[in-house]
């Protein structure tokens, strides 16, 4: 398969992914009432948005994910908040910061949620597909997401446990080889590594780590607990050190994957 064609289907399940993974949060955002910013499909520079009655939607340049930005999340300073031109006069418990703890863990579990119900949607229509019946796709989609969950959860125990090291984890160039070759099976077989990487987004994002929706659902447990809350700037600061972790660990399996490509 042509290597471009191979980057451009990388980009557009990464994306389509991420994308569906924000949606869960946006929808739950919203049930919840909660004041959402904007929801955007990319990353980067701004191409085109539209204002509806509360949430700017926008499509950006970079075909990296997306993300949906709740008013009061990660805007210690209102910064963001006076940048989307939040109206004065809005009530305070429309911020994210504000709701009720429930509220905030539902919010925070539907970005999850979503990856792992997209994942058994695609299994189920690759069973029925398949010649299975309608129920039996059902059971058997089923089966085979909590084998995917099961799989990743053993992955990440064998690192912590140093039985697999980061050079056993793919990179971008390992991501868009395994694409190629799933691809180049057919339809069906693109579409189970989709489901595969769905299930991982999904699980990944559970872990109880700072940046990640795991990470802001203990410190939401950890509040209901003590019933004392972290400070807005305690919390940006927190996720923003999550977030360097993340970048840190993500440009050394990057490094990794290359260095093994050259070999």
């Amino acid at each position: 398969m042509n290597i471009a064609l191979m980057i451009i289907l990388t980009l557009v399940m990464l994306t389509v992914l991420v994308v569906v993974h924000e949606f869960g949060h946006f929808i739950a955002a919203r049930r919840a009432g909660v004041y959402v910013l904007e929801f955007s499909i990319g990353m980067g520079p701004l191409l085109f948005s539209h204002k509806g009655k509360e949430t700017v939607f926008s499509v950006r340049a970079l075909p990296i994910g997306g993300f949906c930005q709740m008013w009061g999340e990660d805007d210690a300073d209102g910064e963001l908040a006076e940048e989307y031109g939040v109206p004065a006069d809005l009530p305070p418990e429309r911020s994210f910061l504000n709701i009720s703890k429930v509220k905030k863990l539902l919010i925070l579990f539907a970005g999850p949620a979503m990856n792992l119900i997209l994942a058994f949607l695609i299994l189920f229509a690759i069973y029925l597909a398949g010649g299975q019946g309608f129920f039996a796709s059902i059971v058997s989609g089923f089966k085979l997401c909590v084998s995917f969950s099961g799989t990743i959860y053993q992955s990440l125990h064998q690192l912590i446990v140093g039985k697999l090291s980061l050079n056993d984890f793919a990179g971008p160039v390992g991501m868009v080889g395994m694409v190629g070759n799933f691809a180049s099976h057919g339809v069906l077989s693109f579409l189970l590594f989709c489901a595969l990487i769905s299930v991982n987004l999904g699980i990944i994002n559970l872990l109880p780590f700072p940046a990640l929706d795991g990470g802001q659902i203990l410190v939401t447990i950890a509040e209901m607990i003590v019933r004392r809350d972290l400070s807005p700037k305690a919390a940006m600061i927190l996720n923003g050190i999550g977030f360097a972790c993340l970048m840190v660990f993500s440009v050394v399996v990057a490094v990794n994957d290359v260095l093994r490509y050259i070999h």
